[in-house]
């Protein structure tokens, strides 16, 4: 039994029934409510599936992007390259 002090919002005392010790009035509604909001928030296997394939899908993305970045440097090295080379060869006719 409630005492006269409380509020009808107090959260409320365990109750035994039949064995089983259960929670009554605004406590329990709080106890539904989250169960009911964990449920929600747990992830299928479908919806797991799906966000691993955008991982892997992200994550070749990223290496296609470092290969071509990779692609780049290369040419420009080369191409640095060659005109020294062409640098050094006309100068070297001058002198």
């Amino acid at each position: 039994m409630r005492s006269a002090g409380r509020s009808p919002t107090w959260p409320a005392e365990p109750t035994a029934v039949g064995g089983l010790t259960l929670m009554v009035g605004v406590a329990r509604l709080r106890h539904i409510h989250g169960a009911a909001e964990r449920l929600r928030s747990v992830k299928t296997s479908e919806s797991l599936r799906v966000e691993r394939l955008h991982v892997v899908k992200k994550m070749l993305v990223l290496a296609l992007l470092g290969l071509g970045v990779f692609a780049v440097w290369r040419k420009v090295q080369a191409d640095r390259a060659e005109i020294d080379l062409w640098t050094e060869a006309t100068t070297a006719e001058l002198n």
